[in-house]
């Protein structure tokens, strides 16, 4: 597998430790000698000096977190990116108050010390850290490449029937939602309601895919009353990758189009994005219309906010001549 090489691995994990040490130790210079730093710079002493031993003791707390996450960076990258915003946070405030002479330059020296200087290592590991998200996506893409039709036939759907008994017997259109608490898949839930009818006139079953627990996908389609549509948990997102449905770039998740057509479906039809729970908020959705093993029709979204036209995809007219 073509993944993130263990030399850069062994050289993130060396920066977390390193900065795990120096901001432990200057945190805790802070907590118990506040005035300290303010004498090597020949600054006044602040008003409030218990603030500043907070500040100190604030970063002893990410200086341990560096130390948690460093085993494995790429896989903790939260508290990574949360302590990269606070610092450059942090300097775009330096550079704005030193503008209008309102802060020193010998301040300067503490916030390259403890702030720029860690920008750029941290802003490589967070990087590669989402970088190594999709390499994974590709490598479980390559080694789901077995014939799809035995693959869902180890799936069963919520109501307890063989997926792939269900494809031998009748077309099916397999709808992959991204999460129930995205604004477009909760409209692809609200189109799938409205055109149900026509969709099964045309004697297709409907079967929605997710990658939540069966408990949770029960409840939030109740709120769609799908009494006759079956849905499929695939929390590994195994069928996803089986089909070729990728994570998707930050055009196709945060583009212009998304989010235009999100806003739209905000304010004029009171559509909203919610929590998320147990889902990859990366992963792109996809319909197919499958019948006898074979993908007769497939849709595959260019952006999350793509409108497919799904009673054209569950109409099959060579269904009646696929052999069994």
């Amino acid at each position: 597998m073509s993944l993130i090489s263990s030399k850069n691995t062994t050289w993130f994990k060396a920066v977390l430790y390193v900065a795990g040490v120096y901001h432990i130790f200057w945190g805790l210079s802070v907590v118990f000698f506040p005035c300290f730093w303010f004498d090597l710079g020949s600054m006044s002493h602040p008003n409030y000096i218990h603030i500043w031993q907070l500040i100190g003791w604030y970063e002893t707390i990410f200086g341990v977190g560096f130390l948690m996450i460093a085993a494995n960076p790429l896989r903790h990258w939260r508290l990574l990116l949360l302590s990269f915003i606070a610092k450059i946070s942090v300097v775009i405030g330096f550079v704005y108050f030193y503008s209008i002479c309102e802060e020193p330059f010998v301040v300067f020296n503490m916030i390259l010390t403890n702030h720029l200087f860690w920008l750029i290592p941290f802003a490589i590991i967070l990087y590669n850290a989402y970088h190594h998200q999709y390499i994974l996506d590709n490598e479980m893409i390559h080694l789901n490449k077995s014939e799809v039709v035995d693959l869902l036939g180890l799936y069963e759907t919520d109501k307890g029937e063989c997926v792939q008994s269900i494809i031998n017997s009748q077309p099916a259109l397999l709808v992959f939602l991204r999460h129930f608490g995205c604004t477009f898949c909760k409209e692809t839930l609200s189109h799938i309601k409205k055109y149900q009818k026509e969709i099964e006139a045309n004697g297709t079953k409907i079967i929605l895919v997710h990658m939540h627990s069966k408990n949770v996908a029960l409840e939030e389609l109740k709120k769609y009353q799908f009494n006759t549509v079956d849905s499929i948990s695939d929390p590994e997102s195994i069928l996803y990758k089986a089909f070729d449905l990728k994570r998707g770039t930050l055009f196709q998740l945060f583009g212009l189009k998304v989010l235009v057509r999100g806003i739209y479906l905000w304010l004029r039809k009171g559509i909203q994005f919610t929590n998320i729970e147990d889902a990859d908020i990366f992963q792109m959705p996809g319909i197919f219309l499958m019948h006898k093993g074979k993908i007769i029709k497939q849709y595959i979204h260019h952006t999350v906010a793509d409108v497919p036209p799904y009673v054209a995809l569950s109409s099959c007219d060579k269904c009646s001549s696929i052999a069994s």
